[in-house]
């Protein structure tokens, strides 16, 4: 799943490049009866509705709150993108089979790469161009919420405080993670009401970087551990949009190329390999910790 640098890096290039460019058409290929009824455009009725707001409407700017790609349109909306598990988002030329109810890149290069041939959402650009949301698994979500309404829409509403916000210090880390003393510090550190942003990755590297087992419970960690940790946490973060983020899996950048932070792991994906931290003779290994899989060396993590 895209975490926090992923998703800055795919929300900072769409900024750029989709300022003031205008919605002229809007097509989808999700449904589901299980979204009946909610917000979301897998509801065939709720997409008519958000087809209806949003044509015709010119981009402002796209930002990023937690893990969602927000664009925020002229008129009083704001389009709101979780990418999921396999989501992402693509610029570029696309052309429609109506045979086949399908579209595919018609540039050459990085957009034809096999991880961005799964177009569920188009959106239509006055210059000709799409921005389009591939989506093998379908699990991305996208909706409309009114601006007035943002902070109360339910995706929004309990996401926890910006790891990377200049004023989540020390105190403020502190305060957050004390909120349960007797959780797994890798296990909090990806509970999204606590922190935002954060997921297996880059849980994994900050943790291993600190020297603490992700199976440790809060109360057990020390303050200058936590001073140590957060340093950790916002390097680790900072060095994953540097490198335009991580394509262990499925993620790609706007323009079709992967993003570069999988080169850089120390931990992560490292499953019975030596540990890279200097004078350490551990080894690499991975257990399941709250459903999901961590990535720790078995001597200098404690």
């Amino acid at each position: 799943m895209p975490e926090l640098p992923e998703v800055t890096t795919t929300s900072r290039i769409l900024d750029k490049i989709l300022k003031n460019k205008k919605i002229i058409f809007v097509w989808t290929n999700y449904k589901s009866d299980y979204f009946k009824g909610k917000e979301n455009i897998k509801d065939p009725k709720y997409f008519d509705f958000f087809k209806k707001e949003i044509l015709n409407q010119k981009i402002k700017k796209v930002h990023r709150i937690g893990k969602n790609v927000l664009i925020d349109i002229s008129g009083p909306k704001t389009i709101l993108i979780h990418m999921k598990m396999t989501g992402h988002l693509l610029y570029g030329n696309y052309k429609y089979d109506k045979n086949k109810n399908e579209w595919s890149a018609t540039d050459p290069g990085p957009l034809q790469d096999k991880f961005n041939q799964h177009i569920r959402v188009v959106f239509e650009l006055d210059n000709g161009k799409k921005l389009v949301l591939s989506d093998v698994r379908k699990f991305a979500k996208v909706a409309l919420i009114k601006d007035s309404n943002i902070k109360n829409f339910k995706d929004l509403k309990d996401v926890g405080p910006d790891p990377l916000d200049q004023n989540f210090d020390l105190k403020k880390f502190t305060e957050v993670l004390e909120k349960k003393p007797k959780g797994k510090i890798k296990t909090v550190l990806m509970d999204q009401s606590i922190i935002s942003g954060i997921g297996n990755i880059y849980s994994d590297e900050a943790l291993w970087m600190t020297g603490i087992h992700p199976e440790r419970p809060i109360f057990k960690i020390k303050k200058n551990e936590f001073d140590f940790l957060l340093k950790n946490i916002k390097k680790v973060l900072n060095l994953g949009i540097d490198f335009g983020g991580d394509s262990t899996s499925d993620y790609r950048q706007p323009d079709g190329r992967p993003g570069n932070f999988h080169h850089k792991h120390q931990v992560y994906k490292r499953k019975g390999q030596k540990c890279k931290k200097k004078n350490c003779d551990g080894q690499i290994i991975r257990k399941i910790i709250g459903g999901r899989s961590a990535h720790f060396c078995d001597k200098h993590q404690i």
